[in-house]
């Protein structure tokens, strides 16, 4: 929604600044303006974030944005209901947020059985961790910092090791 706002507005700027000249166009212009800068930097500060959260919604899905990630994927399987997954997301989005190198995948159990069943999960949260479409790690229930730091640095160290 902020990208259609940010690409949608400088157009329009552009237009009302280069048309006519008159005064009142270039204060318009100058009001304008600043909220046009505003709602691109704000979008593409949250473009990275996006990037890093991705909701899986359906296998397929699962196969594009995990099995063939060129990045490793941690993938979260969690339930709305579910209190310690509600802990859990946050602080893992939050521990790769200055990270380039690994992603993190969110699938709802509930709407997604058939990856549930695929991946034998008997418990929520749920954590894999794939590299080149295969699980490397995994842990499950609410762990501490430390224990997902751990597996970041573990997969930040074997993508390094391939580049």
């Amino acid at each position: 929604m902020l990208k259609i706002a940010a690409e949608g507005i400088a157009p329009r700027l552009a237009a009302a600044c280069l048309i006519g000249g008159a005064s009142s166009a270039q204060s318009s212009c100058q009001r304008v303006a600043p909220q046009a800068a505003r709602a691109t930097q704000k979008y593409l500060s949250q473009s990275q974030g996006l990037h890093k959260k991705l909701v899986i919604k359906d296998h397929y899905e699962f196969d594009q944005k995990v099995i063939n990630s060129d990045n490793p994927v941690i993938v979260n399987f969690h339930a709305e209901w579910c209190d310690p997954c509600k802990i859990l997301t946050p602080k893992m989005l939050e521990l790769l947020e200055n990270s380039n190198e690994i992603d993190l995948a969110v699938i709802d159990v509930e709407t997604n059985l058939d990856l549930v069943e695929t991946f034998e999960v008997k418990a929520v949260p749920a954590v894999l961790a794939f590299r080149n479409g295969v699980v490397v790690d995994k842990f499950i229930g609410l762990v501490d910092a430390n224990s997902i730091e751990t597996l970041i640095d573990k997969l930040k160290r074997k993508q390094q090791q391939k580049q």
